[in-house]
């Protein structure tokens, strides 16, 4: 019976928490790892086990999806060369400091088990750091390289991080074999992901059912992560790789109205995992303190600060050397891509928290070991996870918006320009459709005409180019054109008298509650099309 209380009590937290949070404008990570350890503190409450290794299959498919889903594919190439060597090169320099730093500080503790902590502490998350940015103006560049890093690195930790679990539970490690096994993991995992994602594609115009449609949309990054992981590839660039395969071909295959329900129906499940990973730490968070009792406290506070200053340091050289050492080695580079100004560069470098990867990675270490005894050092692995993870989410997170206006930031123009022409281009292009239509009767010459002078104020609405600011600070999101503003200011008044015009006819029972709710889906559409907050 305690665990059904406790489910409704995380999800009662996790609702109160993020009420909280956007009160107070802080991040959703933050505040619920705020309230895992509040829930720790909590007398008598019962620890939640799952299975060690049932931890990363319910919870990284579907993150990993939502973010490959959304990823732009032309930035991603753009910015390969940045994020390979973030998700590479930094995860493989974090995880090999962090080790040292361990072995020298910790008592009989091993090379593998010193890469076993690296390697959950290495992978930034990007979710933790855009919740925290999402909301402000940063250059979309930076974004790209941020989300990009994350869904490669993710990978890279999770390999280091069973070859180290693998040597430490059976006491046996071969460079050699790692390697092959890695090139394997990465190009089947590819291929996978890549394979499936287009088989889907093609199966998915047969559905024709909107809730089975949302239904596979779940299925397939747990499908592909299971059958990587059976054919000993890497799950998490499978489930990638066919997250940017649906991402590329959805605009195409997937209905309006199904980006709509299922657009609603993932920001949900994405936030609930979120919560629930960060509140289920909490939870165990009492064991874990009882089986680090052995430690001191002064020592666990040592260890744990020197793991998070190796941390953010490593990062800090890492970003920095390889923004500046390939342009300074290879001209070419410097031609193709101007260097970025400092603040873009320790931005970067300062957003590198960690978040539900390292959690769940942590969470997921077995209990035992080959022979039987336990996981050396399992809890204080986890304290340290938590501790890292709660030190950057607070220490870097935290001072974020205010760090951000405080940094010049260097911005890309040609990304206004590249909307506002998309923007004109499809006005246009639907003003050519309507030249083209046939009238044959009164109502579509009515209609064509007001359709026609939509599209006509809207073009006229966008001028001869994007805005252009004063101060950086000062631009405007896509459509805050005085005009736009004056239009969006207008339909928001008249949606509103409908609404209430049509909730009074429901209330005196003159419709019923089915055409209420038909009619009120259409203003909700038209709210949405013309971005309007209630």
């Amino acid at each position: 019976m305690h665990a059904p209380l406790i489910f409704i009590g995380a999800l009662i937290a996790i609702a109160a928490l993020a009420l909280v949070a956007k009160r107070i404008s802080l991040s959703y990570p933050i505040a619920f790892i705020f309230g895992g350890i509040g829930l720790a503190l909590i007398p008598g409450l019962p620890a939640i086990l799952i299975a060690p290794e049932m931890i990363l299959v319910i919870f990284l498919p579907p993150l990993l999806m939502e973010a490959a889903y959304f990823t732009s594919l032309r930035d991603f190439r753009f910015n390969l060369r940045p994020i390979l060597l973030l998700a590479f090169g930094l995860v493989f320099m974090t995880s090999a400091v962090v080790a040292a730093v361990v072995v020298a500080l910790i008592p009989s503790a091993t090379w593998a088990l010193g890469f076993v902590i690296g390697a959950i502490v290495s992978p930034p998350d990007a979710v933790a750091a855009t919740s925290v940015i999402k909301h402000l103006r940063v250059p979309k560049r930076i974004i790209s390289v941020l989300e990009g890093e994350s869904l490669v690195n993710d990978a890279t930790g999770l390999v280091i991080y069973k070859f180290a679990v693998a040597a430490v539970v059976t006491g046996m490690f071969s460079l050699q074999h790692a390697a092959l096994e890695f090139l394997w993991m990465a190009s089947a995992g590819i291929g996978i992901g890549l394979g499936i994602g287009h088989v889907y594609m093609c199966m998915f115009p047969r559905i024709r059912d909107r809730s089975v449609e949302i239904l596979s949309t779940f299925i397939l990054p747990y499908a592909v992560y299971i059958l990587a992981e059976l054919a000993d590839a890497s799950g998490v660039l499978a489930v990638v790789a066919a997250g940017l395969t649906v991402g590329w071909h959805a605009p195409e295959r997937f209905s309006s109205s199904l980006r709509l329900a299922a657009g609603t129906v993932w920001e949900m499940v994405v936030f609930l995992l979120n919560g629930l990973v960060f509140l289920l730490i909490g939870l165990q968070f009492p064991a874990i303190l009882e089986g680090i009792s052995r430690y001191e406290p002064a020592a666990l506070m040592g260890y744990a600060a020197a793991i998070c200053t190796a941390v953010i340091l490593t990062r800090f050289a890492w970003v920095f050397s390889a923004t500046y050492l390939p342009r300074l080695l290879f001209p070419s580079i410097r031609l193709r891509d101007t260097t970025p100004s400092w603040q873009n560069i320790f931005l970067v470098a300062w957003t590198g928290m960690r978040g539900v990867v390292s959690l769940a990675t942590a969470l997921a270490l077995p209990f035992a070991v080959a022979d039987g005894s336990a996981f050396p050092h399992r809890d204080l692995v986890l304290f340290l996870a938590v501790m890292v993870i709660g030190f950057t989410l607070i220490v870097q997170g935290l001072p974020l918006p205010w760090l951000i206006r405080r940094l010049m930031l260097t911005y890309n123009p040609e990304i206004r320009f590249e909307e506002w022409q998309a923007r004109v281009s499809s006005a246009r292009e639907a003003l050519i459709k309507l030249a083209s239509v046939e009238v044959d009767s009164p109502l579509k010459t009515s209609a064509l005409m007001r359709i026609r002078s939509h599209y006509e104020d809207r073009i006229a609405s966008l001028g001869d180019g994007p805005n252009t600011p004063l101060f950086p600070s000062e631009e405007p999101d896509g459509d805050s054109h005085p005009a736009l503003v004056a239009e969006r200011d207008i339909w928001t008044q008249v949606l509103d008298a409908e609404r209430k015009m049509i909730i009074s006819l429901r209330k005196s029972f003159q419709i019923n509650d089915d055409i209420m709710h038909d009619l009120l889906r259409d203003l909700d559409r038209m709210a949405m099309r013309f971005r309007i907050q209630e």
